[in-house]
């Protein structure tokens, strides 16, 4: 799993995108290549993506793999989504703010 300090450095790196949900999917065989998940409100464009995946993997000392939620294969879709654990949804950010807010 992720430790709090690689949550937040991913939360605060994917912000710029809206990210509405973030979760992580696994770490390939040899525990270096971190898979994330990912929606993004506005598109980064390619070269916004891939200056995405070098900050994260400058920032977190190894590979990253993203993947987009819409993307998923179907043939493993059940499955991954089954294992992801999802450690931001800002849909329930938003909400739990409105609340804290009164609104």
């Amino acid at each position: 799993m992720l430790s709090q300090r690689e949550q937040n450095i991913i939360i605060q790196a994917m912000k710029p995108f809206k990210s509405t949900k973030i979760a992580f999917s696994g770490f390939d065989s040899d525990e270096n290549k971190l898979e994330l998940l990912y929606h993004f409100d506005n598109s980064p464009g390619y070269i916004g993506f891939m200056g995405l995946v070098r900050n994260l993997e400058a920032q977190l000392n190894r590979k990253i793999d993203l993947t987009s939620f819409d993307f998923i294969d179907s043939f493993v879709k059940e499955d991954v989504l089954r294992e992801a654990k999802i450690f931001f949804d800002g849909e329930k950010e938003k909400s739990r703010f409105t609340e804290m807010a009164g609104y």
